[in-house]
């Protein structure tokens, strides 16, 4: 890959305070918009989540290129880095009525926005438009909510399956054969658990034991199991399915087969870390890993999940989105319709390493990496993201919560998620009238 891209999703709703190179923090002025006057310039606001320096060129090159192609039209581009204070400044911008014509942000935020009718449904604009069609399955359906198209996914996180090749050959297993179903992943990971007395020094699989609902998720989906009905917001990851899986990851905790780690400390993440022989993680930990450790290299295998009863892993995703406060709503999806071009979608892979979106450019990506690109392609397909529900973050909370506790023996798979379903039901009333 080219370089790693921002996790949109790790599925837990990320906020973010707006820190300007060269401009005001303010959200009045970091809005303050054209109305045409000064020679008739039409100015379109954009923020994007994220500072990182590659992103911040490529989107310098897509504005220098959309203005270029529109005279007269003038992108006023923000940066918005991930952190404490994004959700505020969001609000405060649609309370003065100067949000962003187009918005580059996470899946976490569609539910609670568009319920609040802060995103314009896209369907009026995208029934005029022949490239949805191309458009990955999966990735549209990760925009929509209720029926409706909101953000049109362009930058997706999914997690791949990763292995050591080196450790799988001292283990004496195949070093090019992953596990292919729960009962090979559970043989697998106990050959190349490695022990100091009754202590873990290598992970034969990466289970997070806090904040972990993501790699949870994918488990419980593959086993045919659901997280909840948005419909009647009714809790389903206390089902017979759901519970199966989460007693499988307990009971390979149980084990010494993994390093107590915490999913969202970048310094305990225990593959990148060369402290797991395997785990799911994201195609930048593969990257990073082998830059860290030169000596790794052509040692990292990667695949698509791993099914029981289906495929499934968890997928994060950033999107466009567009405000429904726009007074230029035919020039803001003239800009996100722009940006999922066949043309730049390819562009923004080479630029990047972002996997595609479009089904058209399926065999040209995976001709490029076969073995890593097939398997981003595959987990892109097969992926799900965090919950579209306006509490998805205090429900995944309840489950990390009940989930640890269990991981530590303080309550069974099936008391674990019976509990997080119990409490998430009584802070319902709650969480649906914000």
């Amino acid at each position: 890959m080219k370089k790693q891209w921002v996790a949109g999703g790790l599925g837990i709703i990320l906020t973010a305070s707006i820190l300007l190179s060269g401009c005001s923090s303010s959200t009045e002025q970091l809005n303050k918009k054209s109305d045409g006057a000064g020679g008739g310039t039409k100015t379109l606001t954009f923020w994007r989540a994220g500072t990182d320096p590659a992103e911040n060129a490529y989107w310098k090159r897509v504005i220098s290129d959309f203005e270029a192609k529109h005279q007269g039209v003038k992108v006023a581009y923000s940066e918005v880095p991930f952190g404490s204070d994004m959700e505020t400044k969001l609000n405060a911008a649609y309370a003065s009525g100067t949000s962003p014509d187009v918005l580059s942000y996470t899946l976490a935020s569609l539910a609670q926005r568009a319920n609040l009718g802060q995103y314009e449904p896209l369907d009026a604009y995208t029934s005029k438009w022949a490239d949805k069609s191309d458009m990955m399955e999966s990735v549209v359906d990760t925009g929509t909510y209720k029926g409706k198209l909101y953000g049109l996914g362009f930058i997706p996180d999914p997690r791949v399956l990763l292995w050591r090749k080196d450790l799988f050959k001292a283990a004496g297993l195949d070093p090019e054969k992953p596990p292919a179903n729960w009962d090979e992943l559970t043989q697998y990971a106990e050959k190349l658990t490695k022990k100091d007395g009754a202590t873990t020094t290598m992970a034969g699989f990466g289970i997070p034991t806090a904040t972990g609902w993501t790699l949870w998720q994918s488990f419980v989906l593959q086993n045919g199991g659901k997280i909840i009905d948005p419909e009647t917001n009714t809790p389903l990851f206390d089902s017979p399915e759901s519970i199966e899986a989460t007693q499988y990851l307990i009971d390979m905790v149980k084990k010494g087969i993994t390093i107590p780690n915490d999913s969202t400390k970048s310094n305990e993440n225990l593959f990148p870390n060369g402290k797991a022989a395997i785990a799911y993680d994201s195609p930048a930990a593969f990257t990073n890993l082998q830059k860290d450790h030169p000596e790794l290299n052509g040692q990292i295998g990667v695949s698509g999940p791993i099914s029981r009863k289906m495929k499934s892993t968890f997928a994060g995703m950033r999107l466009l989105f567009m405000s429904s406060q726009s007074k230029q709503k035919d020039l803001a999806f003239e800009f996100m319709q722009t940006v999922m071009t066949k043309e730049e979608t390819w562009a923004r892979y080479k630029e990047l390493g972002t996997p595609v979106v479009r089904k058209s450019l399926k065999d040209n990506y995976i001709k490029e990496n076969p073995v890593m690109n097939g398997a981003i392609f595959d987990a892109v397909t097969y992926g799900q993201g965090a919950a579209k529900v306006t509490y998805s973050g205090k429900m995944y909370e309840f489950i990390s919560l009940n989930l640890e506790e269990a991981y530590y023996g303080k309550k069974t798979g099936e008391q674990a998620m019976k509990d997080a379903a119990a409490q998430l039901t009584k802070e319902l009333p709650n969480l649906i009238s914000k």
